[in-house]
C-alpha cells in the first residue's frame, strides 16, 4: 500500500462522500513496480498525453495527485517506445506509454503537459488530431503550462478562458482563447494550469472537482504540499522587474532562434481555427 492509498483507506468516510460517478475502491490493492492492474469500468479514465520534449514536472505533479485508486489512467503516445523529457543534462528521464493513439479513442479526463518549445509539438499532427478528436468528447479537457498550446492548436480553447506559462500566455489569443493571469483557470469543463509547478495546484483543484474537497485536502496534506520558496521570485508579480525582463527576453530570444517561423505558425493556426485577431 503506497502513501496515497494509506491516506485514503484511513479516510473511508470522506471517500464515501464522493459523487457516485467518481467513487473508487479506496482499499484496492495498488500496483507494485512494473505491475499494471486491469481497468475498473466503474471508474472514470484519465489520459495523460506524453511526448518527447515535455517538461517532466508538468506531468509528474498532476500524476502524483491524480493517479490514485479513484481513477483508471493511461499514458498515451503514438507508440509504446519510451519518451524522454526535456533537459540539458547528460542523461534524460524516460517515460513508458501504456496506450497508443490508435488504441485509445475515448477518455473522461484529457490532460496535456507542456514543454519549453510548444511550436515543435504543435507540428506533431497526429498528436494534435488525436487531442482534438478525444478532447471533443471528454468530460474534462485540461493542461499545464504550454500544454494549453496543444489544446489550442486542437481547437479546444476557442471561446474559453485559459492560462499558460507567463512568458507565453498572451499567445493563447491566437487559438481564440482569452488569456488569464492566474495560477489555475477553470472555464466550464476546461481547466488549465500556469507554468510547471502550478501542476500541483491544478491537480488538487481538479481532484476536488472530480471527487470532493475533503479528499483534495487530505491529498494536499499527504503530499506535504506547503510551498515555501526560498527566494520569492517564482512569479512576475513578485520577482524584481529586471529579473523578469531578463528571463523573458532570454527565453523568447532562444525560441526565436530555434523557431524563427513561430509567429507565422501562430497566424496560420489562427486562420485555420477562424480566429479574428484584433
Amino acid at each position: 500500500m503506497d502513501r496515497r492509498d494509506f491516506t485514503l483507506s484511513c479516510l473511508g468516510g470522506i471517500a464515501a462522500m464522493s459523487t457516485a460517478a467518481f467513487t473508487g475502491n479506496v482499499s484496492a490493492t495498488p500496483a507494485t513496480a512494473h505491475q499494471q492492474l486491469p481497468a475498473d469500468p466503474t471508474k472514470p479514465h484519465i489520459a495523460f498525453v506524453i511526448y518527447d520534449g515535455m517538461t517532466a514536472q508538468d506531468l509528474i505533479g498532476p500524476v502524483e495527485v491524480l493517479a490514485n485508486s479513484h481513477f483508471n489512467v493511461d499514458f498515451v503516445w503514438r507508440d509504446k517506445n519510451p519518451v524522454f523529457a526535456e533537459n540539458r543534462a547528460n542523461r534524460q528521464l524516460g517515460f513508458l506509454p501504456t496506450a497508443t493513439f490508435n488504441e485509445l479513442q475515448h477518455t473522461d479526463i484529457l490532460f496535456v503537459p507542456g514543454t519549453s518549445n510548444p511550436y515543435l509539438q504543435m507540428r506533431q499532427q497526429d498528436m494534435v488530431d488525436w487531442v482534438a478528436q478525444v478532447g471533443a468528447h471528454a468530460k474534462w479537457v485540461t493542461s499545464v503550462c504550454s500544454g494549453s498550446f496543444i489544446l489550442g492548436a486542437a481547437g479546444l480553447l476557442k471561446g474559453y478562458q485559459a492560462t499558460s506559462h507567463w512568458a507565453l500566455r498572451d499567445n493563447l489569443r491566437y487559438f481564440g482563447a482569452q488569456p488569464v493571469a492566474q495560477r489555475v483557470v477553470r472555464d466550464r469543463n476546461r481547466v488549465t494550469g500556469a507554468g510547471v509547478t502550478s501542476g500541483i495546484d491544478f491537480a488538487l483543484q481538479l481532484l476536488a472537482l472530480l471527487t470532493n474537497e475533503q479528499l483534495a485536502q487530505a491529498t494536499e496534506l499527504t503530499l506535504e504540499y506547503d510551498p515555501q520558496p526560498p527566494y520569492h521570485t517564482g512569479s512576475p508579480k513578485v520577482a524584481p522587474a529586471a529579473l523578469v525582463e531578463a528571463s523573458r527576453n532570454g527565453y523568447l530570444q532562444h525560441l526565436a532562434q530555434i523557431e524563427p517561423d513561430s509567429t507565422q505558425q501562430l497566424l496560420h493556426t489562427a486562420k485555420r481555427l477562424g480566429v479574428q485577431l484584433s
